[in-house]
């Protein structure tokens, strides 16, 4: 079943999309990238409340919350590193 939205509205859902797009969290300290407030922020809530009214989820885009741009170690470079069997020499 195909549901047809006005233009009016797929308007409200793309800038909608775009503020969830712009004001995600940081994985490393849980305020959004974008505005400083803590996750979730309050214009991403009233985004998110627009797909709900219309019934609809915001498109996914991984590696929006950019983690290494949070204070982390500048050698960091993905959780990936730890189960490749590098280790620490240090212990």
């Amino acid at each position: 079943m195909s549901v047809f939205v006005t233009a009016a509205v797929q308007e409200q859902l793309d800038y909608a999309q775009s503020q969830i797009d712009r004001h995600t969290a940081a994985s490393g300290n849980g305020r959004c990238l974008a505005c400083g407030e803590e996750d979730p922020c309050s214009l991403r809530l009233v985004a998110a409340h627009v797909f709900t009214r219309y019934g609809r989820l915001p498109r996914r885009a991984p590696g929006t919350s950019r983690p290494e741009q949070v204070g982390t170690p500048k050698a960091w470079s993905g959780w990936l590193n730890g189960s490749t069997g590098a280790s620490d020499s240090t212990g």
